[in-house]
């Protein structure tokens, strides 16, 4: 059989897996390669390129305003430096959060999460990650509070992501019908051990973490215990490749960095 014979099969081969199952595409922090991430701009990008799910991280202001923003800082994204939760709304809206990516976006504004459903309803959906502020239970209630006003529970537009297992579980007590995903930072396989598998599955629909400790046995194991998996991918360089591969060994969807390089995979 000769190198073209076989390449054409295991290309063959990895279309037929993708064409069995629907595999998520949801675009880290908008289409952050193409504007500033958890901007307006990168959103809109997001949705245009049809990403099936735009993923946000929440912060909570001074006065208790959900806005989007990964860092517990405005120090990397914005021309203004502190913590987010030092500042009301009105202050942060006046910091620059877009020159710092391409000159052509400057001036653009930090946003909250009910200026982006507002924009958008429910023509995407939103995958939302909260934590906590201060090591404390604080934003789960506005968030659902936010959810169920848009509607966008009900429509089952959202799934709602964390690493805090506490903050997951109090969304659940607010209202169990949200789908949950368990973010986790694992050293090895060896920590995700089978008592946590049990934990995780009581509350979660699913299980986020990094690339590097997934493979298609721990992908099985997961799947048999009713959890999809969503890898993430901490190397962008490598980021294709990777996704080619977990998606390969079995997994639901992807955190992208590269929406249409990732739909590339798919088609």
């Amino acid at each position: 059989m000769g190198i073209f014979t076989i390449s054409v099969i295991k290309m063959l081969s990895f279309s037929t897996v993708q064409a069995n199952r629907s595999i998520m595409v949801i675009a880290h922090r908008g289409a952050n390669d193409k504007a500033p991430e958890e901007t307006m701009p990168a959103y809109k990008i997001a949705v245009q390129e049809k990403a099936n799910y735009i993923e946000m991280d929440l912060r909570e202001t001074k006065d208790n305003q959900l806005v989007l923003m990964h860092d517990p800082t405005i120090d990397r994204t914005t021309n203004g430096k502190g913590e987010v939760n030092q500042y009301r709304l009105q202050e942060l809206k006046k910091f620059d959060a877009g020159s710092w990516f391409n000159q052509k976006y400057k001036n653009e504004r930090i946003i909250t999460l009910e200026e982006l459903i507002n924009h958008f309803g429910s023509k995407t959906n939103y995958f939302i990650e909260t934590r906590l502020v201060d090591h404390k239970l604080k934003m789960e209630k506005t968030l659902v509070e936010i959810l169920n006003r848009k509607g966008l529970i009900q429509k089952h537009k959202v799934i709602i992501e964390s690493f805090s297992a506490m903050s997951l579980k109090r969304i659940h007590d607010i209202n169990d019908n949200i789908p949950l995903v368990q973010l986790i930072l694992c050293k090895n396989q060896k920590d995700i051990t089978a008592e946590k598998i049990n934990q995780w599955k009581k509350y979660a629909i699913g299980i986020g973490l990094s690339s590097d400790l997934v493979n298609q046995s721990l992908i099985n194991n997961l799947h048999q215990n009713h959890l999809k998996v969503y890898p993430f991918f901490f190397n962008t360089q490598t980021e294709l490749a990777e996704q080619k591969r977990v998606i390969k060994d079995g997994a639901d969807g992807v955190f992208t960095n590269h929406i249409n390089d990732t739909q590339s995979l798919l088609k």
